[in-house]
């Protein structure tokens, strides 16, 4: 909707800025002249070192419209609230249909002079400035993909079950598509995170509570190292008997021996427990 006065519609009936510190921002504004006369015009603010507006004034022709933009000068500091109290005014009136922009003059618009001049007024807003869906894809140098927990894209119902064959979601930033949700097919998932040469025998992380793929290997590795140390107790064993024969034949053994085959023995039953 545009703020109107009898000879001119303008708009927008008001200048939004999205502010951003140390930033030039500009607003344009549609002059539509909706009669069939020549229309000058003049734009004036309350602030007119912080605006520019090209042009400040110019002429519409009948029925055509004409553009200014409005340039707020960069700010160092964000105004309370972002509360705007900068005022705009755009003054219309008839002239001649033979001149043109060059031929405006102040004298034009001075009521004083028996001008029938017309008046739209208009505020400054600010807003916070939102960044498009277009700046985020040319500040993107290629493709970039997002692992999300299957946890979280469990949304549309799906089962524990029916997700089994992949456990997390790879998205495309750049196409915009999402592969192994829980709405289409998840096997594909599997191939595009399986790692290549010797990183194939790396574990996969498959979320929480999840067995890494090398656990049977772990398990066998710890099995082969348990019986190795029986197999050093049973020889420690034979070997303590054959001390002690050798001694009981002698006439005994010394404290020091029998100390030190104690401890012997301690070490192994923790080793073997382990």
């Amino acid at each position: 909707m545009a703020a109107s006065c009898d000879l001119l519609d303008v708009d927008p009936p008001e200048l939004q800025f999205p502010f951003e510190l140390d930033k030039q921002i500009s607003c344009p504004l549609k002059m539509t002249n909706k009669t069939d006369t020549t229309v000058a015009f003049k734009v004036k603010t309350t602030s007119p070192k912080k605006y520019c507006v090209r042009p400040n004034n110019g002429v519409v022709p009948p029925r055509s419209t004409c553009q200014v933009v409005v340039t707020m000068q960069a700010q160092t500091a964000a105004p309370p609230d972002l509360q705007g109290k900068d005022k705009f005014l755009v003054q219309s009136v008839v002239i001649g249909d033979g001149l043109a922009a060059k031929d405006v003059t102040p004298q034009m618009f001075m009521k004083e002079e028996g001008n029938v001049v017309e008046e739209v007024r208009m505020r400054v807003t600010y807003v916070m400035p939102h960044e498009s869906h277009s700046e985020i894809a040319e500040e993107s140098d290629g493709p970039q993909q997002i692992l999300v927990p299957m946890q979280q894209t469990m949304d549309n119902g799906g089962s524990a079950s029916e997700l089994s064959s992949g456990s997390v979601s790879l998205i495309s930033a750049e196409l915009g598509t999402e592969v192994g949700s829980p709405t289409g097919p998840v096997g594909r998932t599997e191939e595009l995170l399986m790692p290549t040469g010797r990183a194939a025998e790396t574990r996969i992380y498959a979320g929480p509570g999840a067995r890494s793929l090398d656990l049977p290997a772990l398990i066998a590795k710890l099995t082969e190292e348990k019986d190795s140390a029986l197999e050093q107790n049973k020889k420690l064993r034979y070997e303590l008997e054959q001390v002690t024969r050798e001694a009981s034949k002698q006439g005994g053994f010394s404290l020091l021996f029998v100390l030190v085959a104690g401890l012997l023995s301690i070490i192994l039953g923790y080793l073997v427990k382990k």
